[in-house]
C-alpha cells in the first residue's frame, strides 16, 4: 500500500517532537507556568541557538566571546519572558527574534561589558559543541557574508533540517523508510564537484531496481514539499507569506 501523507495536525499520538508546530510551540512558552513551556522553550533554543550565534559572530566578535553572547542572549530571553509579547499577527517570528537579537547587542554594545555567560542560569547545552568548531565549519559565517544573511542561512538549515527528520519518523511509522531514504542520498550524498548520485547509483546502493528509484523519489520528493510547506505555514499567516518564506529559503541556501 502507498504511504499516504497525514498533516500533522490531524495525526494521533507520533513524536513529541512533531506533534506540535513551530507557532504552538512559541504561544505555549508564552506562559511560563503551562507544564509544557519548558519542553517548548527548550525546542525553540535548540532550533534557533545557530542562527542566533552567525549573527554575532558576523558582527565580528570572536568566538568565544560570540558563544558567551549567544549563551546571555537566551538567558536573558527566558529569564524576561521575550515571548510575552509575541503576536503571530505582528509577523514571523524569525523577524520577532533578529529584533530582540539586535536591541540586545545594541545594549550589551552600550554597557561596553562582557556579561558573565548564562546569567547564572542552566547553560545552553547545544552551545557547548561550539568549542569543538574550526573556522570554516557551518557554524562559522561565509566570507563576505552579512550578520543578516548569516542568520538567515543558518535560519534555513535549521529549517530544512527539522523537515528531513519529520519526513524520516513519517516514513519509519508507515515503513517506508526506503523513500526518506532515495530522497536523503540524492540531496546530502555530494561527491566531488558537487556530484550527486544518479538514479542507477542509488539503485545498486539499495539493492532497488532504477523503477523503483524513480517512483520513490517521486512520492519522497511530494511528501518533504507538504512537509516544508507545512512547517513554514505554521509561522505565517497565509499562503503567500508561505511561498514568499520559501523564496527567501532557497535564495538563503543558495547564496
Amino acid at each position: 500500500m502507498a504511504f499516504r501523507y497525514i498533516p500533522s495536525s490531524n495525526m494521533p499520538g507520533g513524536s513529541g517532537r512533531f506533534k506540535t508546530t513551530a507557532w504552538t510551540q512559541v504561544l505555549n512558552a508564552k506562559d511560563l507556568k503551562d507544564e509544557s513551556a519548558q519542553s517548548s522553550l527548550e525546542y525553540l533554543v535548540e532550533t534557533y541557538w545557530k542562527p542566533v550565534y552567525l549573527f554575532v559572530r558576523s558582527k565580528g566578535q570572536p568566538h568565544d566571546f560570540a558563544k558567551d553572547l549567544t549563551q546571555e542572549f537566551f538567558a536573558l530571553f527566558l529569564e524576561k519572558n521575550f515571548l510575552k509579547s509575541v503576536d503571530r499577527e505582528k509577523g514571523k517570528f524569525r523577524t520577532f527574534l533578529l529584533t530582540a537579537l539586535t536591541r540586545f547587542l545594541l545594549n550589551n554594545h552600550a554597557r561596553n561589558t562582557a556579561l558573565k555567560r548564562g546569567g547564572g542560569l542552566k547553560p545552553i547545552q547545544s552551545l557547548d559543541a561550539l568549542k569543538d568548531e574550526d573556522v570554516g565549519t557551518g557554524f562559522e559565517p561565509a566570507k563576505g557574508e552579512t550578520p543578516e544573511e548569516a542568520f538567515n542561512r543558518a535560519w534555513a538549515q535549521a529549517l530544512i533540517k527539522r523537515v528531513f527528520e519529520r519526513l524520516e519518523e513519517l516514513c519509519r511509522a508507515d515503513d517506508k523508510i526506503v523513500y526518506y531514504e532515495v530522497l536523503r542520498q540524492q540531496f546530502f550524498d555530494v561527491g566531488e564537484g558537487g556530484r550527486r548520485p544518479g538514479y542507477k547509483e542509488i539503485a545498486e546502493r539499495l539493492k532497488l531496481s532504477e523503477s523503483d528509484v524513480t517512483n520513490f523519489l517521486h512520492r519522497a520528493k511530494k511528501i518533504y514539499k507538504d512537509l516544508l510547506r507545512e512547517e513554514i505555514r505554521s509561522y505565517v499567516n497565509s499562503d503567500e507569506e508561505v511561498d514568499e518564506e520559501l523564496r527567501d529559503l532557497w535564495r538563503s541556501l543558495s547564496a
